[in-house]
């Protein structure tokens, strides 16, 4: 798919309009750019999340980075772009040192902005679990992960058609482009047209359609998309809000085969009080999986958020199910995640965070329950541009299959500076 040349290519653009940017500020213009470099050492008893004959190993970490912000009439910039480089003593075969995997962005650039014309581009580049169901945990970089390019190219028009009511036009180009020859790569164009009713300046009503054609390596998952879809944004007071989108999407496959579901987006915000934010929100949608298809996603998440003083805290309570279009396979799970920091003073920070998960994959040749566990720390030492912080992360993964059976501890110590 001219992964390299065009990512390249992608890539540049943002280091271009960052040069243009920097080179014609004007009294409309604020230009950033805050250069880092970080180093962090690593130790992990458990590399491979075996339940037997676990490999322990020391990781050295490089990252040479920086964030940019650029705003003025014409263009609002965000990047931030690192190199990320992962050295084992032991296992010298999972070293990331290559330029395609080492690459670390979260950018976006938005022209126009607020004008009737506008163009969004974003990049991301992050290391993304290929398999659901497969062992992993999030913080490593080894079991079941690769790392991944995801890239957007959005032009939109809107037009008013009076005081209060908008119509809107828009195309997007998605592209997912996995290292891993595992993960299956797409390409997705988009076009959509909706209608926007304000009907108060606290009620916002919409009704849209948007017609999709998915590109993939595999071609038994490409396929043709119509979603139709009403919604609505509403502010109640100052302390809530709500917004809802209520639909139906069907599936054309190229080769053999259609589906079709209602979907639905539907999330509450609610500001108990002045230190006490509580959510709600449900959604059911088509996701394009990196190794299994189309799947279809169920979520619910209610949860709190706590900010007082120093201290900032949050916890969810979550359920999902996922199924898998073309395979005999449906995922499970349901449990509480919570974090929370603490600045102890002007120096110093706390951190604390966990999840408890119960998981149930069904398949046809093999069923999995699977009860997980995870705890972690760390302490933050900030002193002007320099930041050292020292973790530590305890995770147990219980299945009914032995041989999936974990426990992981890792500890790291980082430093950063930054300008």
């Amino acid at each position: 798919m001219g992964k390299l040349s065009f990512r390249k290519l992608f890539i540049l653009s943002f280091f271009v309009t960052a040069i243009i940017g920097s080179v014609a500020q004007t009294a409309f213009a604020a230009f950033e750019f805050h250069p880092r470099f970080s180093v962090s050492e690593e130790y992990n008893d458990n590399l491979y999340l075996a339940e037997n004959n676990q490999q322990e190993d020391w990781i050295t970490i490089i990252s040479p980075g920086f964030r940019l912000l650029y705003d003025n009439r014409s263009i609002d910039a965000n990047i931030d772009y690192s190199l990320r480089y992962k050295i084992y003593k032991n296992n010298s075969d999972d070293n990331q040192d290559k330029f395609k995997d080492i690459q670390r962005a979260n950018a976006s650039v938005l022209l126009f902005g607020g004008r009737p014309f506008t163009l969004r581009l974003s990049e991301r580049i992050t290391r993304d679990q290929l398999d659901d169901s497969e062992r992993y945990a999030e913080y490593n970089d080894v079991v079941n992960r690769s790392t991944v390019y995801r890239t957007s190219i959005a032009p939109e028009y809107r037009q008013s058609l009076g005081q209060t009511l908008t119509l809107v036009l828009g195309y997007t180009y998605n592209r997912v482009d996995w290292v891993d020859p595992v993960g299956d790569d797409t390409q997705e164009h988009i076009g959509r047209v909706s209608l926007e009713k304000n009907l108060s300046t606290a009620t916002t009503i919409f009704g849209s359609y948007a017609y999709r054609v998915m590109a993939s390596d595999a071609p038994e998952d490409e396929f043709d998309r119509n979603d139709y879809s009403v919604g609505v944004r509403q502010q109640l007071g100052k302390r809530m809000s709500l917004s809802g989108e209520f639909g139906y999407s069907t599936v054309e496959y190229d080769i053999d085969g259609d589906t079709d579901s209602m979907t639905w987006n539907f999330s509450a915000d609610y500001q108990m009080t002045a230190a006490i934010l509580l959510r709600l929100s449900l959604s059911q949608d088509f996701v394009v999986s990196a190794t299994n298809g189309l799947t279809k996603i169920h979520e619910v998440t209610a949860g709190l958020g706590y900010k007082k003083d120093a201290i900032d805290g949050s916890a969810d309570f979550y359920w999902s199910k996922t199924d898998y279009i073309r395979l005999d396979r449906q995922d499970t799970a349901y449990g509480v995640r919570f974090g929370m920091s603490d600045q102890l003073s002007n120096y110093f920070t706390v951190h604390a965070n966990g999840e408890l998960e119960f998981a149930e994959y069904q398949e046809l040749a093999r069923d999995e329950d699977v009860y997980r566990y995870s705890l972690g720390t760390s302490l933050d030492y900030t002193y002007r541009r320099f930041l050292v912080s020292c973790g530590y992360r305890y995770r147990v993964n219980n299945s009914d299959i032995d041989t999936n059976d974990y426990r992981n501890n890792v500890v790291t110590l980082s430093g950063t500076v930054r300008f």
